[in-house]
């Protein structure tokens, strides 16, 4: 083939796989006027051993705004549930209900005008009624956001009220962002107060190897024997006394932000979870005088290895987590219940983000035992050990949560290896799906490394959706979602000869079990015959791609298919776990029976929408059960942002919420404030002019966007690149030229806006 008639060749392949990034080809939609049924599914059980453990709603537990722990009142039956008034800077409450009569009313027990992270009783509680309370808010004294730890007074008769006038700030420093302000008694007596880097950014104020600073640090005070005008003392054992400009309250540094910290009441050993930014998540073993490495290294990883090192040597984590596994560490508590022999001795601790459980044993200074204990949908913000040395597990959704066994059956031998076992295909060698299961397309795609996507639903026994206009759609138990990704693979012997060949090269399920959804990945074969389940960790392929883009003809191309907790990260509750199906991105036009006809309605007229009664469409054209509460045009959409045809606001707008807006949301698993869904109005999505809670990345007077100059916004630097600091953090190994240039043309005519501060985030960042 010569070069000229290669180039037309490409082109004309090109322009047939992008003129519609979220079709790819033409849909057979099949017959309009009557829903098949889907009856042969297999996507049943799991594939992986089954965990020892899950968890249950605690019963009779109310539900909570956004709960962030539990601590035991000691003296009584009674718990303390510290609730987040939603604000970054709070309020904050302390809740307390009854263990034994979780159900009643929760009656509140303090109220304060922060965030309250931690509370910690005095070691002599039952008779001085000494209550500490760490948080974060508004220093009147220092007249900055600060994380402080406050003394309250608890009635040592019954009902045991706290006084809110005797309020008194024991320690405080100023830290607006990776805060910490988590605290524990040690059995010596003395208070240990966790203390994050102080900032949004990467340690931008360098304080984690800075011993001159208490942000970034694990603090200790002895809140008995006050002195030099403090509140408190410095323990005349902490590491640091001898060195010049050390704070000496300093017990261990080179934290970033520990959340949740605890001790192990046999062994006495400090346990903390660390979230980590970029790549890697830490559990630490606290000990005297050592430093953690935050921000030279996170984890045990360089992060900024120019940075100048404290005075001690750096200390590897205790257990470190790579972020395809965990985003967001909670600590937890060692168990010594009765409940559950096996994990006596155990610290159990979890993850914001994908709700997993795991069990670690530490003894003569390493882990004897390290393993999961339960896969879960729950928020983890907190622990807690109840009045009978039971574990509780704290969900932000809103519940409290017990372990229990898991007593089901081993059913990894059941599950489908082979996608043509699923039952979901006639014929997987031409992938024919079953004519029960059902197409559609988006209008605005998720950015996959250039792959076209083929999508379906399948959903068993002639189950419905229960329809709502914003939102993604909920679905019934056994349903099934599927994508397929395809590449332009270069299928030549020849480096000369190019070849370009559309070729499968994974099929995703997200299927909903037990109420639950769980995400599994299909790698196909070379014979393009069959796909076979990939290991739970995920795994890696190269393959040679003809690039559309300028840059060149042929690249090698890295293909990441996920692993089983990577699928869940995008897929959370924050995001309402099904990303793609929702009014506004189905709300488009289709080819069925060779008509042009609107996606929604096709779905209403095959019976997949439940009617107002809760009966489903009988399929019978003339006799349909389900109507669209507003006409079907007035209904939202995105527009497609490949397409010259919406305005560049729009294409911008619908961009944003395919590929970012499931992080952040509010409550996601995002770590920054903004608010990328295109239904939030741009001046409250607290992105256009301000400035970023992490890296810089050298940008001059960075903002996230800065108006009329998309080379200084972060936005523009992150999406355009790969490697620590890209965005989407997962799922792309390649950038998106297409979607960049958009991007950027939007912030070059773009005016100067103003922004909302109310945003929320995740409370442990």
């Amino acid at each position: 083939m010569m070069l000229g008639e290669f180039a037309v060749y490409l082109a004309l392949f090109l322009l047939s796989i992008n003129a519609n990034p979220s079709t790819g080809q033409a849909s057979d939609l099949g017959n309009t006027k009557r829903r098949i049924p889907w009856d042969q599914s297999q996507v049943v059980g799991f594939p992986d051993p089954p965990l020892p453990y899950h968890v249950e709603p605690w019963a009779g537990s109310p539900e909570f705004a956004h709960p962030l722990n539990v601590s035991a009142l000691p003296g009584t039956r009674d718990l303390l549930v510290h609730v987040h008034g939603g604000g970054y800077g709070g309020p904050g409450k302390l809740l307390r209900i009854k263990q034994d009569h979780p159900s009643q009313n929760a009656e509140e027990f303090l109220h304060v005008n922060e965030i309250i992270y931690g509370v910690a009783f005095h070691p002599d509680f039952e008779t001085n009624g000494f209550m500490f309370v760490g948080c974060n808010g508004k220093s009147e004294n220092l007249d900055k956001i600060c994380t402080r730890v406050l003394r309250f007074q608890v009635d040592r008769k019954p009902p045991y009220h706290c006084d809110p006038t005797s309020e008194t700030v024991i320690i405080e420093w100023p830290s607006n962002g990776h805060n910490g302000g988590d605290l524990a008694f040690g059995a010596d007596g003395m208070l240990y107060v966790s203390a994050g880097d102080g900032t949004s950014d990467s340690d931008a104020k360098h304080a984690g190897q800075d011993l001159s600073t208490l942000p970034g640090s694990m603090l200790r005070i002895d809140v008995d024997r006050p002195s030099q005008g403090r509140l408190y003392g410095i323990p005349t054992d902490n590491p640091f006394l001898g060195f010049e400009g050390a704070r000496p309250e300093i017990w261990a540094y080179g934290l970033r932000n520990p959340w949740r910290i605890s001790f192990d009441r046999l062994t006495g050993d400090l346990w903390a979870g660390i979230n980590g930014q970029d790549l890697w998540e830490t559990v630490q073993v606290v000990r005297r005088g050592e430093n953690y490495g935050w921000s030279i290294t996170e984890g045990s990883h360089p992060f900024q290895s120019q940075r100048k090192l404290g005075p001690t040597p750096l200390v590897e984590p205790t257990i470190e987590h790579p972020q395809s596994e965990a985003r967001s560490i909670t600590g937890g508590h060692v168990y010594s219940g009765l409940k559950f022999p096996s994990l006596r001795g155990h610290y159990i601790y979890g993850d914001y983000s994908t709700g997993t459980l795991w069990a670690a044993k530490y003894r003569d200074e390493k882990l004897v035992s390290h393993f999961k204990v339960a896969r879960t949908s729950l928020q983890i913000t907190g622990f807690c050990i109840d009045h009978d040395g039971e574990i509780l597990i704290v969900d932000y959704g809103g519940r409290l949560f017990r372990l229990i066994r898991n007593d089901h059956k081993n059913t990894t031998t059941d599950f489908p290896r082979l996608l043509s076992e699923t039952g979901i295909y006639v014929s997987v060698k031409d992938h024919k799906v079953h004519p029960g299961v059902i197409p559609y397309q988006v209008n605005s795609p998720f950015w996959s490394d250039g792959a076209e996507k083929q999508r379906y639903i399948g959903i068993p026994d002639g189950g419905t959706i229960p329809f709502k206009a914003s939102g993604s759609w909920e679905f019934p138990e056994g349903t099934v979602l599927v994508k397929t990704f395809s590449l332009p693979v270069d299928d030549s012997s020849q480096v000369a000869v190019l070849k370009p060949q559309l070729r499968r090269v994974e099929t995703r399920l997200m299927t909903k079990q037990d109420g639950e959804w769980f995400g599994y990945s299909y790698r196909w074969n070379e014979d393009q015959t069959d796909a076979e389940l990939i290991p739970e960790e995920g795994l890696d392929e190269v393959f040679r791609v003809v690039n559309g883009q300028p840059s060149s003809l042929i690249r090698e191309q890295t293909w990441h298919y996920p692993s089983r907790s990577e699928c869940m990260v995008c897929h959370s509750r924050a995001s309402n776990y099904v990303l793609g199906l929702s009014v506004k991105q189905t709300n488009r036009s289709i080819e069925s029976d060779g008509d042009c006809v609107a996606q929604l309605d096709y779905f209403r007229r095959i019976g997949l929408f439940q009617s107002q009664d809760g009966a489903s469409s009988d399929g019978n054209v003339s006799q349909l059960a389900f109507e669209f509460p507003t006409p079907i045009e007035e209904l939202p959409k995105l527009v497609n942002p490949y397409e010259e045809m919406g305005s560049l606001e729009d294409r911008a707008r619908s961009y944003l919420h395919a590929n970012c807006a499931n992080c952040h949301v509010k409550e996601g698993g995002g770590n920054s404030k903004i608010i990328l869904s295109s239904q939030r109005p741009l001046d409250k999505s607290m992105l256009v002019g301000h400035e970023p809670m992490h890296d810089s990345f050298g940008l001059n007077e960075a903002k996230l966007i800065k108006p009329g100059v998309p080379d200084e916004s972060i936005l523009v630097y992150r999406l355009g690149r790969r490697g620590a600091g890209q965005m989407p953090p997962l799922s792309t190994n390649v950038v998106d030229d297409r979607g960049l240039l958009l991007i950027k043309r939007w912030i070059e005519a773009m005016s100067v806006k103003s922004s909302d501060q109310s945003a929320e985030s995740n409370p442990a960042e």
